[in-house]
């Protein structure tokens, strides 16, 4: 019977890795014995039902990652010459980009958090800002962040950056 409402299921993130569902089995068992699936009826499931087992680890899935994105505020992406820092406002993301040039330290290295405050009027920085509407779920706005490489941040550095800038 359950099978039957999962059948338009669309996922609107990414399944979870095999490691984030061992980190949450005991979860994952809840929301099976929500469904009232057991382990002896999941186990049969995974034996005889491969669609049934991927929609229901699709739909957990999309649960976790649902009450995850809903507290994200901030983010973050780094490479060697660029930091991508994003705060999630209601309607809009705000984007603090920082570029620094080919002969600047890499910005992944050690001490490169200070060498950047340090040098942040630099003429080897460069600071650019935006802010961008998010039309539809913000959720799904974050999480394309994230699948384009940026992690989950807290907001000292966003904030500390904003502050030297807004002077």
């Amino acid at each position: 019977m359950w099978g039957f409402f999962l059948i338009n299921f669309k996922m609107k993130y990414a399944r979870l890795t095999l490691e984030q569902f061992e980190e949450l089995h005991e979860e994952f068992s809840l929301f099976l014995a929500s469904q009232s699936i057991d382990k002896k009826k999941w186990d049969e499931l995974k034996s005889q039902n491969s669609n049934i087992v991927a929609e229901e680890m699709d739909l957990f899935s999309d649960m976790v990652w649902d009450r995850t994105l809903e507290k994200v505020e901030y983010l973050e992406n780094l490479s060697e010459n660029h930091l991508f820092l994003f705060k999630r406002q209601k309607k809009f993301i705000d984007l603090i980009l920082i570029k620094s040039k080919e002969n600047s330290p890499s910005l992944t290295s050690e001490g490169a958090w200070q060498w950047l405050i340090e040098n942040i009027m630099h003429s080897s920085v460069t600071i650019f800002q935006s802010s961008k509407a998010i039309d539809g779920d913000f959720k799904v706005a974050i999480f394309g962040l994230i699948k384009n490489g940026a992690s989950i941040a807290k907001a000292d550095r966003f904030e500390q950056i904003k502050s030297f800038i807004s002077k």
